[in-house]
């Protein structure tokens, strides 16, 4: 059965054997043309260089991941961190990427005042805000699980990042990727709150159990999310952005031909990122 793949792009830290060219030519040969860029790939092949091959390939990037974290110890300045995001929004601008994820990081090596973290990253990320605006590629907030809070980041449920999007304002938007946010249960009420306009875009995968270790994401289908249920949810908010499958998987799918995962990958998550006809709900 074919698919409307229109909305469809593949995160690249899903398939990490690849390097950008021939990640960019192997999901395209398999009709993919959504590409969520990876930071440390792009600045191998060159911001220039992927440029002009997703021209040539006619492909799109709905965002660049991911952001310098600003955990900075509480006695050291922000601002560099701050300059490298800078420099970062305008790679993502030059490449076509709709956002840039805002990866905050989690608790400084020197600090356990998590509140106080939350704040001075508030405070950067209204420091970016403008820059931003500038160049046309908004600050894409991903909560993250709350196991994540002590070394990746400390933005940990979708209400605050919601709170967070209503006083940065226009530049900034919601990135929810069902990993994190499945569990929680003010997920579809949150989503509702966001509205169509405010989510950038949207990321799958799935909830392993038993799940080995934090780089133990499934395939679509293979855990304990109710994939369908959350895509009714967004059909019935008129959401028509992106879906983007980001799988970490050191023990599974990065282990395989990543011509393998693209293929299964497109089998599952075909099924969930094309428009509804019609809402599945009066």
């Amino acid at each position: 059965m074919s698919h409307d793949l229109s909305r469809f792009a593949i995160n690249q830290i899903t398939t990490p054997k690849w390097t950008m060219p021939e990640a960019l030519d192997g999901y395209r040969r398999q009709g993919v043309s959504g590409i969520a860029v990876w930071r440390n790939f792009l600045e191998e092949y060159g911001v220039a260089r992927t440029r002009k091959h997703l021209a040539e390939l006619e492909m799109w990037v709905p965002s660049l991941c991911t952001s310098e974290w600003l955990n900075v110890s509480v006695d050291r300045s922000m601002e560099a961190a701050i300059d490298t995001n800078r420099r970062l929004l305008d790679a993502a601008a030059e490449i076509g990427a709709a956002c840039l994820m805002m990866v905050v990081g989690g608790m400084p090596p020197d600090s356990k005042d998590i509140q106080g973290q939350r704040a001075r990253v508030r405070d950067a990320l209204f420091a970016l805000l403008p820059h931003a605006r500038e160049v046309g590629v908004k600050l894409g907030l991903e909560p993250l699980h709350p196991m994540y809070a002590g070394d990746r980041s400390v933005l940990n449920s979708i209400k605050v990042a919601n709170d967070l999007c209503d006083e940065l304002g226009e530049g900034a938007g919601l990135v929810p990727d069902v990993y994190h946010c499945w569990w929680d249960p003010a997920f579809e009420t949150e989503l509702r709150r966001a509205g169509p306009d405010r989510i950038i875009t949207f990321h799958y995968c799935d909830w392993l159990v038993p799940t080995r270790n934090l780089r133990d994401r499934g395939m679509v289908g293979d855990g304990v999310i109710d994939i369908p249920r959350i895509k009714d949810w967004l059909d019935e908010i008129g959401y028509a952005g992106p879906f983007e499958l980001e799988i970490f998987s050191e023990l599974d799918w990065w282990e395989r031909p990543p011509e393998e995962t693209v293929r299964v990958a497109i089998e599952r998550c075909g099924p969930h990122v094309g428009t509804a006809v019609s809402s599945t709900r009066e």
